[in-house]
């Protein structure tokens, strides 16, 4: 497997995330090295960079029970509330929770590298039977050791003076940045309406491939949640500020890594001074992928 310091190209979901695996531990773990790449349009890690850290350690667990079958996470539960830092190195824990033969439920803890719990939640694995490609990647010592993810500078913040609707229309037009990690998921601001409705798409890439070949969990996971950090935006008031403290998304179908774009439309489903809840539904064409909820607090 080429190696994320061997190639300045992304190769996989862990390499682009900067996530491995931790031998010899008793309890299932992984680490993930945060950096300047997976910074947001504010400058700031967001939830969506916590996403493939958690999908697949959440389906760690229920592979090793049945390593003979393959398995997939049906569904993803996260909460935070604190943000790391842009240099932060992250550790994951995950226990197998309850399971039967075809369903189980994982819960997955993340902490910084102080030792402070960051983000809780579950995740409920299905197995699918499906052949994996890269039958070599399914062994889970097997990621080189991950590299800070150091390439791209932090943005600069928006101007405060702006109300979100004013960011998020400058983020349409390109006068302001979308962000290292919008940018790494092929992220454009497509439209936004009055009723606070934001749509994005995303470019699928190869390097975006889980073991059998289609779109990684996580990568769809944080692809919903950057939609709805953008959804979030688009309804702050000007010197407001905002952060992703809870996060669900179901997978419906997993896209194909060929190029195509997929889109996800954000809806508002309440607007409130402290607390905004966002639905969001990704899509390939007409066709229902996966969908979201996400709840945003705001300061100020």
């Amino acid at each position: 497997m080429t190696t994320y310091a061997e190639s300045d190209a992304t190769t996989d979901p862990f390499t682009a995330f900067a996530i491995g695996r931790e031998p010899g531990d008793p309890t299932p773990a992984m680490t993930q090295l945060l950096g300047t790449d997976l910074t947001d349009h504010r400058g700031l890690i967001e939830l969506p960079a916590l996403t493939v850290l958690f999908d697949d350690l959440g389906g760690l667990p229920f592979f090793h029970a049945d390593p003979e079958t393959s398995s997939m996470q049906a569904r993803l539960s996260m909460s935070m509330l604190h943000r790391p830092a842009a240099d932060d190195v992250l550790r994951a824990t995950a226990r197998l929770a309850m399971s039967d033969a075809g369903y189980g439920s994982t819960t997955v803890e993340i902490t910084r590298g102080d030792g402070a719990v960051l983000c809780v939640g579950t995740a409920r694995n299905v197995r699918v039977g499906r052949p994996i490609v890269d039958a070599t990647a399914a062994d889970d010592f097997s990621l080189p050791d991950p590299v800070a993810p150091n390439t791209r500078p932090v943005v600069a913040p928006p101007d405060p003076e702006l109300s979100g609707a004013e960011v998020v229309a400058r983020l349409i037009d390109g006068t302001l940045p979308l962000g290292p990690i919008a940018d790494l998921l092929g992220a454009s601001v497509a439209s936004t309406a009055d009723d606070g409705t934001v749509s994005v798409e995303f470019t699928s890439e190869p390097w975006m491939a889980n073991l059998m070949g289609t779109m990684h969990g996580g990568v769809i996971g944080a692809m919903l949640a950057q939609a709805c950090s953008f959804g979030a935006q688009r309804n702050v008031r000007a010197h407001g500020a905002y952060q992703l403290i809870d996060f669900t998304c179901e997978f419906h179908r997993s896209p194909v890594v060929d190029g195509r774009r997929v889109r996800v439309e954000v809806t508002p489903v309440k607007l409130g001074r402290r607390l905004s809840i966002f639905d969001a539904r990704m899509y390939d064409g007409e066709q229902l992928l996966g969908r979201a909820t996400a709840d945003a607090r705001y300061d100020a």
